[in-house]
């Protein structure tokens, strides 16, 4: 894959609370961010449908509850080293319209579906 086609990933760490992910979410204007770990490790997604569903209609507290409390995990990641069509089959096994991609399992960005179907698109 080549780095400098991948899309910055919007990041939260695990210990983030609900609270300033909403707040991530919001200013960043994306429906999902890539929950990660301190080795910079994607360990769990989440969306603003996990937050109405897992923490507003709970009636959880935003400023305790934490990200990794929340988050769907695990995840799939693609290395930088795969090809397109396998950080594809991955996106399509999990039903996810994007992946994480990692270099030394450290997150380096994301691959989204119109960033593939404009590659395969360039293959032709």
């Amino acid at each position: 894959m080549n780095k400098e086609k991948l899309r910055d990933a919007v990041i939260c760490k695990e210990n983030d609370s609900v609270l300033e992910v909403s707040r991530i979410l919001r200013d960043t204007g994306v429906r999902h961010l890539i929950v990660v770990d301190n080795k910079n490790s994607p360990v769990g997604i989440i969306s603003t449908v996990d937050i109405c569903n897992r923490v507003v209609s709970r009636e959880l507290n935003p400023k305790k509850t934490k990200a990794k409390e929340i988050m769907t995990k695990p995840i799939q990641t693609s290395d930088v080293e795969e090809s397109y069509e396998s950080a594809y089959r991955k996106m399509v096994a999990q039903g996810t319209y994007s992946i994480p991609i990692v270099e030394n399992n450290e997150l380096i960005g994301e691959l989204d579906f119109n960033q593939l179907f404009c590659k395969f698109k360039e293959e032709e």
